[in-house]
């Protein structure tokens, strides 16, 4: 049986820039990311857009983001295509630095093919309030709270 080699964060950190490459760290398998369709940005804009939109109206002390990296654990880096950081958490933001160190309060991945479902349990288990899933062909956003908790 095929061994997995696993990959710390740092040495995950340390991995030289490759152009058009996305990777991400979980539970230490170093996992490739394909580049985002058309669509799949013109959905992370628009939800984007929506969040800031939400946060600017409300004077919400929060910040809304896309694909930035976050360093949930020592063997997990993820980037959510959106993410929510609110209260302290976008107050303490180091606007200048990746990986985020942490989770997000809320991340929110426009679901493709390849997707990886394990995603949703680390962004639980490390910290993030929600996770939403947007599904575009079926129209669907699954929201999940907590480590067990799901609604439709």
């Amino acid at each position: 049986m095929p061994t997995i080699a696993t990959m710390s964060g740092a040495q995950f950190d340390a991995l030289p820039y490759e152009e058009g490459r996305r990777w991400e760290l979980l539970e230490g398998e170093l996992i490739e990311v394909p580049s985002p369709t058309p669509e799949h940005q013109d959905i992370v804009y628009a939800i984007l857009n929506a969040l800031k939109l939400y946060l600017q109206e409300h004077r919400s002390q929060g910040a809304a983001y896309a694909d930035v990296e976050f360093a949930l654990a020592d063997h997990v880096r993820l980037r959510p295509d959106v993410c929510v950081l609110l209260a302290e958490k976008a107050r303490q933001l180091d606007r200048r630095r990746i990986p985020i160190p942490g989770a997000p309060d809320l991340a929110i991945e426009v679901i493709s093919p390849s997707e990886s479902l394990g995603k949703i349990q680390s962004y639980l288990r490390h910290g993030a309030a929600e996770v939403w899933q947007v599904y575009p062909e079926s129209r669907v956003l699954e929201i999940y709270k907590g480590e067990n908790g799901r609604s439709t």
